[in-house]
């Protein structure tokens, strides 16, 4: 039974992967946009290679995390596909669980292709095995994560991906300000450093912190519980929000089928 509920998860999620990896809205919004805003921060700035690295891990497993999970719901919705799924032996869970491990997938590899290569091309040591296990752990405890949130967002019954992107550049862009990687904590008012603990970015970024140079201002096991616990309380409020609202998405597309 279990086996055949993963096996169900999988095909959903390699279908997904590679159906939406060559879309608009990931391209743009999981590719170009960290890649500008890196490029951008970095210019003409006395940066250290140390925050260049921090920064740009940082912001590249944020942006791609929500690229693919805003943005399948809605097309499916629009294109019918959706129906199809649905009248399969097929779960909201494991529906919900493609999508994130699709999500996942694609922001785990580019992010890790990204530190792996920088840390070839500048020479950046590590202490020890343990410290690249909780760098990498990081980086996939956030790439869950950010998929959970794009999820989240793609909750309204829209089939208008245009729609739901809006909203996600609405939320990720505050949660990437107030995260840290552009003032670190140790240079933050208290105020701030309170506000931080609203985006799950601080804690990947502090993490990467104590992973390059021991900057951190949290412990490690802290930063990486407190990605855990945000992972738990975004799954649960998926779902619950999701299962409200997968009926009045097959209205909406109901809807659009009628207006063509």
């Amino acid at each position: 039974m279990i086996r055949n509920s993963l096996n169900r998860i999988w095909i959903l999620c390699m279908k997904n992967f590679f159906l939406y990896i060559k879309k608009g809205p990931v391209l743009i919004f999981g590719l170009m946009f960290p890649f500008f805003m890196s490029l951008s921060w970095v210019i003409g700035r006395d940066i250290s290679l140390d925050q260049v690295f921090i920064g740009i891990i940082a912001m590249t497993s944020f942006f791609t995390a929500t690229a693919i999970s805003p943005v399948v719901l809605p097309i499916e919705t629009r294109e019918k596909s959706l129906e199809r799924i649905l009248s399969s032996p097929i779960s909201l869970n494991e529906i919900l669980l493609g999508i994130l491990f699709a999500s996942t997938l694609y922001s785990l590899i580019i992010t890790s292709l990204i530190s792996i290569i920088f840390m070839l091309m500048f020479s950046i040591a590590f202490e020890s095995l343990l410290v690249i296990f909780l760098m990498f752990l990081g980086i996939g405890l956030m790439s869950f994560l950010g998929s959970l949130l794009g999820l989240l967002i793609a909750a309204n019954p829209t089939d208008m991906t245009s729609n739901v992107m809006i909203i996600v550049n609405l939320v990720k862009f505050p949660l990437l300000f107030i995260s840290g990687i552009f003032i670190p904590l140790q240079n933050s008012s208290p105020s701030l450093i309170f506000i931080s603990f609203i985006s799950p970015v601080t804690f990947l970024t502090d993490l990467l912190r104590f992973c390059v140079n021991r900057s951190n201002f949290f412990t490690s096991y802290f930063n990486v519980f407190m990605l855990i616990l945000w992972i738990v309380g975004l799954f649960i409020v998926n779902y619950v929000l999701h299962k409200k609202t997968m009926p009045k998405r097959l209205s909406e597309a109901g809807k659009s089928m009628k207006k063509r």
